[in-house]
């Protein structure tokens, strides 16, 4: 009762004169419908900016995150040094998929063989160890100017 004695008080203070008693009833419950319309979408728009903001906010995250396999100290290392976040991952979870050169055909065949995603990564990420051919000279000078093991794959 004393919303509708508030929203009268609005109308008459705004110079809205109302007609009727009756018609004046339906008006007041118009507009109070109106108004608790009104507020509900306002409510739900200023949740729907909070759960956008969050959702951007951890979408900002993970763009600038390095993933690393828990055991991987290197990569941790190195994520940590140019300043990124990290993410560890579950060692099971990356089981099914395995990081490859772009120019490494053979790791890429082997993938696709052994029916793995590959993760494209550059030779720095590849850890302590780089696949090479025996017969490529080529990639096993830059595996020992980087001092890195060479795993052959031939």
């Amino acid at each position: 009762m004393l919303s509708r004695m508030l929203v009268a008080v609005v109308l008459i203070s705004a110079g809205l004169a109302v007609p009727a008693v009756e018609a004046g009833d339906g008006l007041f419950d118009r507009l109070m419908d109106r108004a608790t319309e009104s507020a509900k979408r306002k409510a739900q728009d200023r949740v729907d900016q909070h759960i956008d903001q969050t959702i951007d906010k951890a979408i900002n995250k993970t763009e600038d995150a390095v993933k690393c396999v828990a055991t991987d100290q290197e990569c941790m290392r190195r994520a940590k040094e140019q300043g990124k976040n990290v993410v560890v991952v579950d060692t099971a979870a990356s089981a099914d998929t395995m990081k490859c050169v772009a120019t490494d055909g053979d790791c890429l065949k082997r993938a696709k063989e052994l029916r793995k995603k590959v993760e494209l990564v550059d030779e720095e990420e590849l850890g302590d160890t780089m696949r090479c051919a025996a017969t490529d000279a080529a990639c096993l000078k830059r595996a020992k100017s980087m001092g890195k093991k060479v795993e052959l794959i031939d």
